[in-house]
């Protein structure tokens, strides 16, 4: 069940170090839950997307945004700088129950401008996705983040942009990198 949600209640927040390791595990959770939902199938039984201590290093590296509600998680985004120029988000996830309500939205606008303010002109994501099978769930998030302005630059096997992954992978997966230009107007001009 979806719960409805004013926007002006959730709280958007950098996550510091010395958070505490209820917040690491808490937001593991729900990289994890909402990762084994939209990726069912991807992935070798018992593969999680991340861990508590993942969590705490992102942390720690100044890399893990999180929205609230009073006290309550309810999304998280990883944004990590690239170069001098580019920024990376990922992990994005928002809690089932409160989707629907832009917090995802939300989440990628704070890193857009934060990153923009930092000096970074474009905002890249990838998309794993299965090569030869198709994920609803992967096709909603390809028009999610083209109605948001992303446009598709780059489509490559996981072995070359993570190799670390495919141990992990029940089918072959490919890469999709997404890119906005953050100089851009509200109106992409």
């Amino acid at each position: 069940m979806v719960e409805k949600v004013t926007m002006q209640a959730v709280r958007i927040t950098e996550l510091h170090a010395g958070a505490g390791t209820d917040v690491q595990a808490t937001v593991a959770d729900l990289v994890n839950s909402v990762y084994a939902v939209a990726e069912d199938g991807m992935w070798m039984s018992g593969t999680t997307r991340t861990s508590s201590s993942e969590v705490d290093g992102m942390i720690r590296a100044g890399e893990m945004v999180a929205a609230w509600l009073g006290d309550t998680l309810v999304g998280c985004i990883r944004v990590v700088r690239l170069d001098a120029a580019t920024a990376e988000f990922g992990m994005l996830a928002a809690a089932p129950r409160f989707r629907g309500h832009g917090i995802g939205r939300r989440l990628i606008g704070f890193a857009e401008q934060r990153c923009a303010a930092a000096g970074c002109d474009v905002m890249q994501l990838e998309i794993i996705r299965p090569r030869d099978t198709e994920l609803p769930s992967k096709r909603l998030l390809a028009r999610w983040y083209t109605a948001l302005g992303y446009r598709p630059v780059h489509t490559g096997p996981v072995d070359a942009a993570h190799p670390e992954l495919v141990a992990m992978l029940a089918v072959p997966c490919e890469v999709d990198t997404y890119r906005r230009d953050l100089r851009l107007d509200e109106d992409g001009v």
